[in-house]
């Protein structure tokens, strides 16, 4: 059985700056191009798709969820999380500014299916997600990666 991917520390951002939504893909998207998880080609392929369909990846109020089709863009599944310093516009009518920008790298969409599940479970409780917006040191965003790793273990922030 395969092991879903875990999240490291480094692959959290806290209180980055972007000035529009492209920006915040890219900035996102930053620690996976790094470690190897993603080619460039991967990150235009989310900006692609949002041109194409518009703003569907912002799933909830303030929280915008990158991801394109598994294809050869995509070197190893993974997952990164940046916090914005400043809400920016992705053109959603319900859920805009978002301040939150998890994106989903996977080779298959069975691993896309299982990543999904991973950071849903975190991103469901309303106190992750408050705690994930107020956060600002590295130590903080290592508890995040333990509770998203742990699965249901989640701290009381």
């Amino acid at each position: 059985m395969k092991t879903i991917p875990e999240i490291s520390a480094d692959e959290i951002q806290l209180k980055i700056h972007a000035n529009n939504w492209k920006e915040a893909i890219r900035l996102a998207a930053d620690p996976l191009l790094k470690n190897g998880n993603i080619t460039e080609n991967y990150i235009q392929n989310m900006i692609d798709s949002v041109n194409k369909l518009g703003p569907y990846i912002v799933i909830a109020p303030g929280l915008a969820l990158g991801h394109a089709r598994p294809s050869s863009a995509v070197k190893k599944t993974g997952f990164a999380i940046a916090s914005l310093d400043e809400p920016i516009k992705f053109g959603s009518k319900d859920n805009d500014p978002v301040d939150l920008v998890v994106i989903l790298a996977s080779t298959s969409d069975t691993d896309h299916i299982s990543l999904l599940q991973k950071i849903v479970m975190y991103l469901n409780d309303q106190k992750n997600l408050d705690f994930l917006r107020k956060i600002t040191t590295d130590d903080a965003a290592k508890e995040v990666a333990e509770q998203i790793n742990g699965g249901n273990d989640n701290a009381d922030n």
